[in-house]
């Protein structure tokens, strides 16, 4: 069954984890949720000004699903994709902001270049929040890549400051429907630090299956000791990307 809601002509926010715009979506006065599946989209406002968000999931394929199904009922006059990424760069630290100069996709190497006049308006508003940020490709990858040396071969092969494994198909479905669109991604995981392999452990939403997590950390105690830290770079990258969020909202005419 399909829902009605009143057309959007305002800004969409595209995210794939909760965990990424749990700030923003808290302080959101929310008017209406449709639960797609896999995808949650909320409708509402944020310091006066009307909002659109989506929340999909991890990964190409239920941010694809998700993103077409808003669409289809829905006309955002932008979207802005935002989310944790990988340092692919020593340049890009720690909660750094990428401002995705264009994307590209690994496999099939298609590449996407975002709207110069969205990115020249995020690069402006950074400058004047004094954010730290780079401008920058980002590649979109199906895997988590944890290994330092392969977060710096990606950057080298394809030319890109950030990994990640959705932006590429927000990119691909807004230029299809001819939608201004910008990607701003905040660095997670700098491109020295290596991640463990935590896939198995977490729900598509991001969320931790408890029983995984444990069973994952008796094979491997020494991922235990790596968990504090990995907090501490999500807070941080949430930090700033909630930080930009708000500036960009409030930014709006």
């Amino acid at each position: 069954m399909k829902h009605k809601a009143k057309n959007m002509s305002n800004l969409l926010i595209v995210a794939a984890l909760k965990d990424e715009v749990r700030p923003i979506k808290a302080e959101m006065t929310v008017d209406c949720t449709i639960h797609f599946k896999p995808a949650t989209f909320y409708q509402g406002k944020i310091f006066n000004k009307e909002i659109g968000l989506l929340i999909t999931g991890v990964g190409v394929a239920r941010m694809k699903k998700g993103l077409i199904q808003v669409l289809e009922q829905k006309k955002p006059t932008s979207i802005l994709h935002v989310g944790f990424c990988g340092s692919c760069s020593p340049v890009a630290g720690l909660g750094a902001l990428i401002l995705g100069q264009g994307v590209v996709e690994e496999k099939s190497r298609c590449h996407f270049v975002s709207e110069t006049g969205l990115l020249e308006q995020a690069k402006k508003l950074c400058e004047e929040k004094q954010f730290s940020f780079q401008v920058g490709s980002i590649v979109t990858v199906d895997r988590i890549v944890s290994s330092p040396h392969e977060k710096a071969d990606l950057g080298a092969v394809h030319k890109t400051m950030a990994l990640d494994m959705e932006a590429a198909v927000v990119a691909e479905v807004a230029s299809q429907r001819k939608i201004p669109w910008v990607v701003v991604k905040s660095i997670l995981d700098p491109v020295d630090m290596e991640l463990p392999n935590l896939e198995d452990c977490v729900e598509p939403t991001g969320e931790a299956r408890p029983l995984m997590v444990v069973e994952h950390l008796f094979r491997k105690p020494q991922d235990l000791m790596k968990l504090p830290n990995i907090q501490y770079c999500a807070s941080q990258a949430r930090r700033s990307l909630t930080e930009f969020m708000e500036a960009w909202v409030q930014n709006i005419s």
